[in-house]
């Protein structure tokens, strides 16, 4: 197998057509992104997945092309990604092909809005210059269709916004690549017409929706709203699902360090009717620009009270602490609410207790463990942070725990993604837990059986009071444990991994499915063992086999590894998280207990659960 002729296989070092690989920045269901170097001057290469002739039904190698016409044409404009070249590799016409853009060193927007605390003056300024590269998009009949924040970046250098990832992009006259209703998207970001034209038209085979200005209009005004209503764009849930209500909250009415006037802006640009929204990005743009010359107190501090940094349990303080991850302050209840609060305590652990003893399961039957679940990953753009895999060799499957891989979508994803559940915050009982467990050649191990068979038969408020892990519950965030930390970061530990924090490895999730970034798999919640299969961390070689547990409620996937058996039998405790944040966004045709993600994906050491 000619694994460096694969574009999710690509090492650093490796040249494609004379650029040479630096390290990869993403990879997705339809294609890789790499940071490359050629001639002193670094850019970012995007690779299709498929090749033309490889019969793909996801079409990636039409959908790469589309973006490159895309991108071609609104070329100019100083706050939209260049294309410098393009290519197929290794054969002009069959191989794979390339399109390399500008590298945009920064943030995503939801990252620069958590890293940075902007102020309303730097919002507008920002959004002022979003909305102006929007209307270049228009005028030259360019339209992008999926407008979020992962899609726009700030560069850390000096603040300038980008718009990237065209890959939902459309352009006058260009070939249909979808069969549904909807062009692909965002269900957040998509305008109350094309909504209301799903309920209406969704079941015609040939309905097709006319997208418009006033789309992306609309995506990128709910990205300001996101901005200013929520403290973690990037990391948390947005607060209010705005097509949930109407109309929905003002941003001054659930931040009320938003300046009215810039409240009311983000408002008219998701107004629920086309007619009274801002009907073109220049009209956008010339708002924001008017806003700037406001002035006073409101415009110069940050719309967000930076949360302040608080030290692990027994350590000092670390600067690379995300400083959402600060605990909030506990505020005092009267004695009034205590007292109730006790008794309802009380009748919870009587009730849990009661449920444990009617529903215990008897020794001699055991009930086959819930299906397991895993993240997914969508097509990346430049800024993404996932890098390749390598398959490992296919392990026996255990029977009764994980899924089997959805049927094969045609072409696009479903047009409508679902939105975010409210992640509801579990009881964490860490007295009651199981403890995380090394990986075995079947699940569940003993000592999680006979929890999980307790926590099968009880009701859901019971089961919550336990600790039982729930299908749409995820857990809070919380400190490693302190024998991880040392296990992991600590130098002097000679028995320890002696990694660094934020180290990352390409980790198969489940060692029942293995396969490739570009495979996805099904999974449900429930323990799990993944393998390594590529690593240049010296202290998770390939073959490290990692236990954890997997939460697929909601958008998202979960996923901690908190036990490690390395290659020479060595059992250490870690915290090993996936996706870069924590978590991993699931594709949009996953259902309630199957979560169809990639079977590849990066894990990072962490030492605070996110």
């Amino acid at each position: 197998m000619l694994i460096g002729l694969s574009p999710a296989h690509l090492q650093p070092g490796q040249t494609v057509d004379g650029w040479r690989i630096v390290k990869p920045l993403g990879a997705g269901s339809f294609g890789a992104v790499y940071l490359v170097e050629k001639e002193g001057h670094r850019f970012a290469m995007k690779m299709a997945m498929h090749r033309a002739s490889s019969g793909d039904a996801e079409q990636t190698d039409a959908r790469l092309l589309r973006e490159m016409v895309c991108l071609s044409q609104v070329s100019g404009h100083p706050n939209v990604v260049r294309v410098h070249a393009h290519g197929r590799w290794p054969h002009p016409s069959e191989g794979w092909l390339y399109v390399a853009v500008d590298y945009v060193e920064g943030y995503t927007l939801g990252e620069w809005v958590e890293k940075t605390h902007p102020t309303a003056h730097e919002v507008v300024r920002v959004f002022g210059k979003l909305a102006g590269a929007l209307a270049h998009l228009h005028a030259r009949g360019v339209f992008h269709r999926d407008l979020k924040l992962g899609n726009i970046l700030v560069r850390a250098a000096d603040g300038e916004p980008f718009v990237l990832d065209f890959s939902a992009g459309d352009y006058m006259l260009a070939p249909e690549l979808t069969d549904t209703p909807l062009p692909p998207g965002t269900r957040r970001y998509r305008s109350p017409e094309a909504a209301r034209f799903l309920r209406e038209h969704g079941d015609e085979h040939d309905a097709r929706y006319d997208f418009k200005a006033t789309d992306d209009v609309y995506a990128l005004g709910v990205c300001l709203y996101d901005v200013l209503t929520n403290p973690q764009p990037e990391s948390a849930a947005p607060r209010t699902m705005v097509g949930a209500q109407w109309p929905p909250p003002a941003p001054h009415a659930l931040n009320a360090r938003v300046p009215e006037s810039l409240s009311a802006a983000a408002m008219h640009f998701i107004d629920r009717q086309p007619e009274k929204r801002a009907p073109t990005a220049e009209v956008m743009r010339r708002e924001l620009e008017a806003l700037l010359s406001e002035g006073g107190e409101a415009w110069t501090v940050p719309l967000h009270v930076p949360k302040p940094q608080l030290p692990l349990a027994s350590e000092a303080p670390h600067n690379d602490i995300p400083q959402e991850d600060a605990p909030a302050p506990v505020s005092k209840q009267p004695p009034g609410r205590l007292v109730a609060g006790a008794v309802a305590v009380l009748a919870l652990v009587v009730a849990s207790l009661a449920g444990y003893m009617a529903l215990r399961p008897t020794p001699v039957a055991e009930r086959p463990s819930a299906p397991l679940a895993a993240p997914t990953v969508r097509d990346a753009g430049p800024a993404a942070s996932l890098s390749p895999s390598v398959p490992p060799s296919p392990l026996a499957s255990s029977p009764g725990v994980a899924l089997p891989p959805p049927a094969p979508v045609e072409k696009e994803s479903p047009p409508v993604k679902r939105a975010p559940a409210p992640m509801l915050p579990p009881v964490e009982s860490t007295s009651r837990k199981p403890k995380a467990l090394a990986s075995r050649q079947s699940w569940p191990p003993s000592p999680w059986a006979g929890f999980l068979k307790t926590c099968a038969g009880v009701t859901a408020v019971v089961a919550l009071s336990m600790g039982c892990p729930g299908a749409q519950v995820r857990p809070d965030p919380s400190d490693c444990p302190s024998e991880a930390r040392d296990a992991m970061f600590n130098r002097g530990n000679k028995n320890g991994l002696r990694i660094r924090v934020g180290d990352s490895v390409m980790l198969t999730l489940d060692t029942r499915q293995p396969g490739d970034i570009g495979e996805a798999g099904s999974y449900a919640d429930g323990p799990v063992t993944g393998v390594v299969n590529i690593s240049d961390v010296r202290g998770l070689p390939e073959g490290t086999r990692l236990s954890g547990y997997l939460w697929t409620g909601g958008e998202f996937l979960v996923g901690r590894y908190s036990e490690a058996r390395l290659p020479d039998g060595r059992t250490v405790p870690v915290c090993i998280v996936l996706g870069k944040r924590g978590y991993v966004e699931k594709e949009n045709w996953s259902t309630p207990g199957a979560a169809v993600v990639g079977r590849s994906l990066p894990a990072y050491a962490v030492e605070r659960w996110p």
